[in-house]
């Protein structure tokens, strides 16, 4: 099984969650700046990217974890998804898609869209900085949601089908 955390343009929202579930980043307190900065893709993923899924690494359980940008396409691009997902004969459940977004603040939306959209890292990447710590929390309970939405289904996979008689 693998999950993929997606947010408009992979560089704040879906990479801070993929950091946070990999334990790249604590869950007890907020990252520094530094800490954030260090985190693959954060702030640097290009808008020519948008619709590539990024390979993060492997959590505990052997589970992909994935940061995707879906720009303005988002119905689109996840439908792709699942759709390769079908047609690789894989269950449906293969591939988890956990929507970051709606955790981020205005603040970091209105950085991302300077740093990212304009190409003005500062003053948008102070801003990004600013607005991820600010909120950390809510990708902190996401990424426990996903964790224990992920066990619930391997758990079900794992159970076999009741014998009707």
């Amino acid at each position: 099984m693998n999950v993929v955390y997606h947010c408009y343009g992979s560089a704040h929202s879906s990479v801070t969650a993929a950091a946070i579930h990999l334990g790249l980043l604590p869950r007890d307190r907020r990252p520094t700046e530094a800490e954030l900065l260090a985190v693959p893709r954060f702030d640097r993923t290009l808008t020519r990217e948008l619709g590539t899924p990024f390979f993060v690494g492997r959590d505990r359980a052997g589970r992909g974890v994935y940061a995707l940008g879906r720009g303005r396409a988002a119905r689109l691009v996840l439908n792709c998804l699942e759709s390769l997902v079908e047609l690789e004969g894989a269950s449906p459940v293969a591939v988890v898609m956990i929507n970051a977004l709606p955790r981020l603040s205005l603040v970091t939306t209105v950085g991302g869209t300077l740093s990212r959209g304009l190409g003005l890292i500062w003053p948008g990447r102070p801003l990004t900085l600013w607005g991820v710590r600010r909120c950390y929390f809510r990708f902190v309970r996401l990424v426990e949601e996903t964790e224990r939405l992920l066990s619930l289904v391997e758990e079900k996979e794992e159970r076999p089908e009741p014998n009707p008689k």
